[in-house]
This record gives C-alpha cells, structure tokens and sequence, in this order.
C-alpha cells in the first residue's frame, strides 16, 4: 500500500506540474488578449470592444488560474500522498 501511494503522489506531482507548465506556455504566447487588451485601452467606452475584452480576460485569467492550481494542487496533494505512504509504512512496521 505505501508504495502505491507513493506511486500515485509521483504521477499526482507531475501531472499538476505538467498541467501548470502548459498553461504557463499558453499564457506566455497569448497574443491574441495583448491585441485585445490594447483595443479595449484605445477605446474604453465602446461596447464591442470591451466585450471582445472581456471574453480574452476569462480565459486569460482562467489560465493563470490553471498555473497556480495545478502548482499548488498537484505539490500539495502529492505531498499529502507522499505523508499518508510514511504514515501506512510506519504503522506496519510498529506492528
């Protein structure tokens, strides 16, 4: 059991660190809410513009959501994983 656990805190690690990774690349190469954001500085007050912006911002924001949580989700929950294997190996070797 403790090596199971430690198993799928490995693959829980890595998938939150892969998960923020690419999130992290997409928010990096996200030119399309740059243009968005430029418009939307250029003309405030238009309707279109700001709800063109609006939809950009969503996903833009979405995705560094996606970067924190999978960071914070996949490092902690891991780590969890990685205590409850100490835990199991421990209690079986006291018997």
């Amino acid at each position: 059991m403790p090596t199971l656990l430690r198993v799928l805190a490995v693959l829980v690690v890595a998938l939150g660190v892969l998960l923020a990774a690419a999130a992290g690349w997409q928010l990096a190469t996200d030119e399309h809410f740059r243009e968005v954001a430029e418009a939307y500085a250029r003309h405030p007050d238009h309707a279109l513009f700001q709800g063109e912006y609006w939809v950009a911002a969503a996903r833009h924001y979405g995705q560094i959501v996606a970067v924190v949580g999978g960071l914070l989700g996949g490092l902690s929950l891991g780590a969890v994983m990685f205590a409850l294997a100490e835990l199991v190996a421990d209690r079986r070797r006291r018997g």
